[in-house]
């Protein structure tokens, strides 16, 4: 498998009575088997900021940029995942290899590519 791409956008509401801009929306695009695909993962943007608070995450960057690569390998085949359990949100975090997740990041931004 290979990561081309890592992202994440905090949604703008398109309504005024929309809740679209408490959300985030993480994604990763790979290649794999010679087809590229996108995994998204939707979430309350609460959810990161806890993640802070409760001491799961410590890093500089912004969390929101390894959620959807840090829940890729627990969903494959998936389009799209949506989370609205703040404990699995939280769970996914501290089981995760977060400096390893972040290395995976940088390279993605400085070569265009992860092979995994």
């Amino acid at each position: 498998m290979r990561l081309t791409h890592i992202a994440y956008e905090q949604l703008e509401k398109e309504r005024s009575n929309s809740p679209e801009d408490s959300f985030v929306r993480s994604s990763v695009t790979y290649e794999e088997a010679g087809n590229q695909k996108t995994f998204y993962v939707l979430y309350p943007a609460i959810f990161a900021l806890r993640a802070k608070e409760v001491g799961v995450w410590i890093a500089e960057s912004p969390v929101h940029e390894v959620v959807a690569l840090n829940l890729l390998p627990s969903y494959t085949g998936r389009k799209r995942l949506y989370i609205s359990d703040e404990s699995e949100f939280l769970l996914a975090l501290e089981k995760a290899d977060l400096s390893k997740l972040l290395e995976i990041v940088q390279e993605v931004k400085l070569n265009g590519f992860y092979h995994i």
